[in-house]
Formats: structure tokens, sequence, C-alpha cells
């Protein structure tokens, strides 16, 4: 799989969202430079009412790469030993991901 179109990314992701034991959010930012779509996850920012993480295929590469932008973009994972197709190998990631940030202490304070 060495080129992608937006519509297998949409169904790469659609699959990965049924493969994922947490809620999603398939989006697509028709704003952005491209529009092809992305999976939202995790906690909801107020101010945009989407999830503040989410994953998706860099498809405009050379070979196309998974990637996971976590709290907002903040930190990014980028998947490049994973295939694209390999949906299975990424919803792991990402659900070994999301347990680790609901283990994770809470490092606000209550005033």
């Amino acid at each position: 799989m060495d080129t992608l179109t937006e519509s297998d990314v949409a169904t790469l992701l659609d699959d990965l969202a049924q493969l994922l034991p947490f809620p999603t959010t398939l989006y697509t930012d028709m704003g952005a430079d491209s529009w092809a779509p992305q999976l939202y996850f995790g906690p909801v920012d107020p101010s945009s009412d989407l999830a503040a993480h989410r994953a998706g295929i860099d498809a405009d590469t050379v070979r196309p790469v998974w990637w996971i932008d976590l709290d907002g973009g903040t930190r990014t994972i980028l998947l490049d030993e994973v295939s694209p197709d390999d949906v299975c190998n990424v919803a792991a990631r990402i659900t070994a991901i999301h347990q680790a940030e609901a283990e994770r202490p809470d490092t606000t304070e209550n005033d």
C-alpha cells in the first residue's frame, strides 16, 4: 500500500475506530491544508468540543505514515515502522497510550 486516497484513509480510520475500546470521533477539518480525516479520542477540549488526542495517516509522503498527536498536538508519535494497513497494531498502540494516560496521576491542584 504505497499511495492512499482520502477515501482509503477514511476507511482505515473507520476500521481503527471499531477496534478501539473507547469512544472516538472521525472528523475532517475543512480548513486544514488537506481534507484528510482524523480520529479523535480522549478527554474533550472545551474550546473545540473535540478530543485532545488524535490519530491519522500522513498520506502525502513517499510512504504513508501513521501518527498520533497527544494533548492537542504538543506530543507527536510517528509510527513509521507500521504499514498503513496494519490497523490492529495501531489500535494496540493507541489503546496502550490511552490506558497509560488514564493511569497517570492528576497533577492539577485543587485550590
